[in-house]
């Protein structure tokens, strides 16, 4: 096949991949060409990204346009995450997701608030039937916002397969123009598993020397516009001596398996030197779809001292690279790889085993397939204070850890206010309940853990006053809310003994509501219950007068 024919057919397919089963998808927002904050498979904390970010460059309420004909499938409303967000079911077996919405359109947002009100509840999920909230293509069904753990404003956009809900690379369905090829930043070499040396340029006149195993890894960036932001790559290559060794496509990750991203990429590098170093190779656990050409999980061993040629090339979704070309010589032959590294070696537990330790104070299990290495693990239990540690190892976990811990006679009076805190570094919730004279909860992280109570209710404080008490439609009314401890559970604000809706914004540490007509004129009496997680509550009350 001649380049010219492949390339071709590259195009057509791109092309074709935008129509799905006779549907086109049109862009969610309108105007300006659309620019990209954030792209799929991007790494971030314990995920990769499930969607593509749109600019809005710092405002809220842009409108939000459905992508095709379908029907709202799922509404969810929450403090934290997507916040405000619109599920819509397409015919082609696809759904769109639009995310972190300042608010829907008026069909919805009533429908919404219906099921709001009859649960008292600001946070709520629905699943409305197909004829309830159909929308057509073009459709405005909200309006750009920075709802949830948004860091600022923006459109969070998704496709995903309807039965599996795997979130699929949206750039299949929506052509974005990208006039840059991405760069590789730096090379990294490990010994299989452990980082030896980070390589910031390289050419290929350079000759690497090992006398181990060796892994790549990679600093990597793709940028759509030339002052854009630095997105992830789509596909990774690694070459040897001419011939394909391993190949990577960030094209599907379902969200079951995201939280594989802290081993994908390096955790330790990222911590210590804020530097997102992607692995082309695999942990010994590791169940991403992403490997499509792997040999031996991407470790390469050499036992023959001559040199061999290797080649790294980067691609973004429209076949735009980088690469870089190297020798590699071994300088010991002798030495043989260890890829079955700490299965039952004395002392190292092996990551795809379970691991349990009980004693009459404490008690942790960890499920197998929640390391992502073999490691060795350690457990110290003194005044009070269970520590869970490893040796040269501290990546979070896949998996839920549940620890269990003896509750001290002195504590045993709090009963339902009983929960579990890290002490490592301050104090820091993590939860727990209650039950024959211990305290049991789930934590993802190594740490120092103990028994404490959560006795004391949030702080609320009015701070949206004016001097004259009067208030009118569409005055909006905030209280500053805090809690020393476990956070923010619930809250429910009453007018005249009648629930009201009010929101949540836990970035702000902000509970606000409008003055709307449901609120009747005159002099009003304000009741504000906020709870947090261990059901400490404080009540709030003050009378206002509504023009």
């Amino acid at each position: 096949m001649s380049n010219g024919f492949t390339k071709f057919f590259s195009i057509i397919s791109i092309l074709i991949s935008y129509v799905c089963f006779g549907q086109t998808f049109i862009h969610p927002l309108k105007g300006e060409k659309p620019q990209l904050t954030g792209n799929y498979g991007e790494v971030r904390p314990n995920h990769f990204h499930a969607g593509i970010d749109f600019k809005t460059h710092a405002t809220n309420h842009l409108p939000i346009y459905a992508v095709a004909d379908g029907y709202v499938s799922r509404i969810k409303i929450s403090s934290f995450g997507y916040g405000k967000v619109l599920y819509i079911t397409h015919a082609n077996g696809l759904v769109s997701v639009y995310g972190h919405e300042y608010g829907f359109n008026d069909k919805i947002k009533n429908y919404a608030y219906a099921a709001q009100e009859l649960a008292e509840s600001f946070e709520i999920e629905l699943f409305p039937k197909s004829n309830e909230l159909p929308v057509k293509q073009g459709d405005i069904i909200g309006y750009t916002g920075n709802t949830g753990s948004s860091q600022g404003p923006h459109l969070h956009f998704e496709i995903r397969n309807e039965k599996t809900e795997a979130p699929l690379n949206p750039l299949r369905y929506l052509k974005i123009e990208d006039v840059v090829a991405p760069k590789i930043q730096r090379i990294a070499l490990y010994n299989e598993d452990k980082l030896e040396k980070l390589l910031p340029s390289i050419k290929k006149t350079d000759t690497l020397k090992t006398s181990y195993p060796i892994g790549f890894g990679i600093e990597c960036f793709d940028y759509e516009q030339t002052q854009g932001n630095k997105n992830n790559i789509y596909k990774a290559e690694i070459y040897v001596d001419g011939k394909l060794y391993y190949r990577h496509v960030l094209d599907s990750i379902h969200f079951d398996v995201a939280r594989y991203v802290n081993t994908y990429s390096d955790y330790d590098v990222k911590r210590k030197q804020g530097i997102t170093i992607q692995k082309l190779f695999k942990a010994k656990n590791n169940d991403l779809p992403i490997y499509k050409i792997i040999h031996d999980r991407g470790i390469i061993y050499f036992n023959d001292g001559t040199p061999h040629a290797i080649r790294i090339i980067v691609y973004d979704f429209y076949n735009q690279k980088d690469e870089v070309s190297f020798i590699i010589k071994t300088i010991n032959t002798s030495i043989t790889p260890n890829l079955s590294k700490g299965e039952g070696v004395k002392g190292i537990q092996y990551c795809l085993q379970p691991y349990k330790v009980g004693t009459a104070d404490y008690s942790i299990e960890l499920p197998a397939k929640s390391l992502y290495e073999d490691a060795q693990l350690n457990t110290y239990y003194q005044n009070n204070i269970f520590s869970f540690t490893s040796k040269d190892y501290d990546i979070p976990f896949q998996n839920n850890c549940t620890i269990t811990l003896k509750v001290p006679t002195n504590l045993l009076k709090y009963t339902d206010k009983l929960c579990i805190a890290d002490v490592t570094a301050g104090k820091i919730y993590v939860g727990g309940t209650f039950e024959n004279g211990y305290v049991k909860a789930n934590t993802k992280t190594f740490g120092n853990y103990k028994v404490d109570v959560d006795t004391v209710a949030p702080q609320v404080k009015l701070i949206t006053q004016k001097k004259s008490g009067v208030y009118k439609i569409g005055d909006i009314i905030s209280f500053k809310v805090n809690d020393a401890f476990s956070g923010i559970g619930l809250f429910k604000l009453f007018i005249n003994g009648k629930w009201h809706l009010a929101e949540y914004e836990y970035k702000t540490n902000t509970i606000y509501f409008t003055i709307d007509e449901k609120i009747p004129k005159g002099k009003v009496m304000l009741n504000l219950q906020v709870s947090d997680k261990k059901n400490n509550q404080t009540t709030f009350q003050t009378t206002l007068v509504i023009q």
